[in-house]
């Protein structure tokens, strides 16, 4: 009899230190979040969490967050590799005196894609200011570090300053598809790093209603595709040193300023429209190639292109 009491209190030792191994909330590999959903649930397809940031915590490293139905799931602070994909329903992140999502990946052995997918989503800046409607959100997007980062079928609205800013401080991809971004006070996309390169690829964007569309502002590597640019003080700009964007099929209109490089920038542009603009083109001190079937023409004053590559 003392034996078996023995054994059993050693089986229960055993099983109480093997239970307090396991944590307390298990993170799954994808969640999900539902405008009728609660942060204290699990996330689980049943029992979905309320906010994208409820839902991040129980999400595995390079996991999937889904959105099950119309709803504000509020800003979020990405520091994993994660997808949160809402596209076949409406998922928002109003972000009034705020910043939408910030991406902020730190280098770690546990997470070596340092990778972001965003897709579906509307990001609203939109707030109040005192008895004023105004837009009080910062700015949509800001990556400060992540290997890549894909934002795919979303709009982003109505920011104080821009609606993506790379602000890095080493390399970083950037991959815009289907993307929406206007009403910004200072810019649509600003790219920047202090050192390796931003590397950005644009395919099927528009960019309107902000003082600056597309900021190169330091060791850029863009290659932008179905791209248009429209009422923005500036289309496309180029900043601080070692830039390169090439464009193919864009057009851009009612700006100031079409298209404007600095010096130690080069922008090449192919079968592209540059129309209705005060300035076409500008090179202070940079490069604006024409690779061929441009048209710049109907503008104020059209500029010139610095060179032309001839045709084959």
């Amino acid at each position: 009899m003392r034996q078996n009491t023995l054994s059993a209190l050693i089986f229960g030792t055993a099983v109480a230190v093997l239970l307090s191994a396991v944590p307390a909330s298990a993170q799954a590999t994808r969640t999900f979040i539902s405008g009728v959903g609660n942060d204290a649930d699990p996330c689980s397809r049943t029992a979905p969490c309320r906010t994208f940031a409820g839902a991040i915590v129980k999400t595995f490293i390079n996991g999937e967050i889904n959105c099950l139905d119309p709803g504000g799931y509020g800003t979020v602070n990405i520091t994993k590799s994660i997808t949160i994909d809402c596209k076949h329903t409406l998922g928002s992140d109003l972000s009034s005196g705020t910043t939408g999502v910030i991406v902020n990946i730190p280098v770690s052995a546990n997470d070596p894609t340092r990778s972001v997918r965003l897709r579906g989503i509307l990001i609203n800046g939109t707030g109040a200011s005192g008895a004023v409607g105004t837009r009080t959100g910062i700015d949509g997007i800001r990556i400060l570090q992540a290997n890549s980062v894909f934002v795919e079928d979303s709009v982003i609205s109505d920011f104080s300053q821009q609606g993506i800013e790379v602000a890095a401080t080493a390399g970083v991809s950037l991959n815009l598809d289907n993307v929406v971004i206007r009403n910004t006070n200072v810019a649509g996309v600003t790219l920047a790093t202090t050192a390796g390169q931003v590397v950005a690829s644009f395919n099927n964007v528009r960019i309107d209603g902000t003082p600056l569309g597309l900021s190169a502002a330091n060791r850029v590597r863009a290659n932008i595709r179905n791209v248009m640019l429209s009422h923005n003080a500036t289309g496309i700009q180029t900043s601080g040193v070692d830039n390169i964007v090439n464009a193919e099929s864009i057009m851009v209109s009612f700006a100031t300023t079409g298209v404007l490089a600095s010096a130690g920038s080069t922008v090449r542009i192919s079968n592209s429209t540059i129309t209705q603009n005060s300035t076409g083109l500008s090179a202070s001190g940079g490069s604006i190639v024409s690779m061929s079937g441009n048209s710049v023409t109907g503008n104020t004053a059209d500029g010139a292109f610095t060179s032309t590559v001839p045709k084959n």
